[in-house]
């Protein structure tokens, strides 16, 4: 179920995004936290839903491409949360490392920061 809000200010309709889903991704999140990780490979056949190699690949360059995007959002939703402290900012600890060595749903967290801040990610080209 996926909830909509209405917005105070300007009175438009939004969608909430849940934490199992990658926009625009045919996979869960969990499935390509994984192969991003490292943990699911090509040789691994536990699923008969398994992601083929190419799919794989695709979401090693998307994520690849996106972390300086990632980063800065991370950031945004940082120094508004901490009430604009300006250290957050300036840290030259990544905050997406951070997260992804502390939560093992790390992409579920990091696609609903982006997303439900009204943040998109840029999509892989072929």
């Amino acid at each position: 179920m996926i909830r909509r809000f209405r917005c105070s200010g300007c009175g438009r309709y939004h969608n909430e995004l849940p934490d199992c889903l990658v926009p625009y991704k045919h996979y869960e999140a969990e499935a390509i936290s994984g192969v991003i990780d490292g943990v699911v490979t090509s040789d691994d056949l536990d699923s008969e839903d398994y992601p083929c190699v190419y799919t794989m690949l695709l979401w090693i360059r998307w994520f690849t491409g996106n972390l300086e995007r990632i980063e800065g959002y991370l950031r945004s939703v940082a120094y508004e949360l901490s009430d604009y402290d300006q250290e957050v900012l300036y840290s030259q600890v990544p905050l997406l490392e951070s997260i992804r060595h502390r939560s093992p749903c790390w992409l579920e967290q990091i696609i609903r920061s982006v997303y439900n801040s009204g943040g998109f990610l840029l999509p892989v080209y072929y």
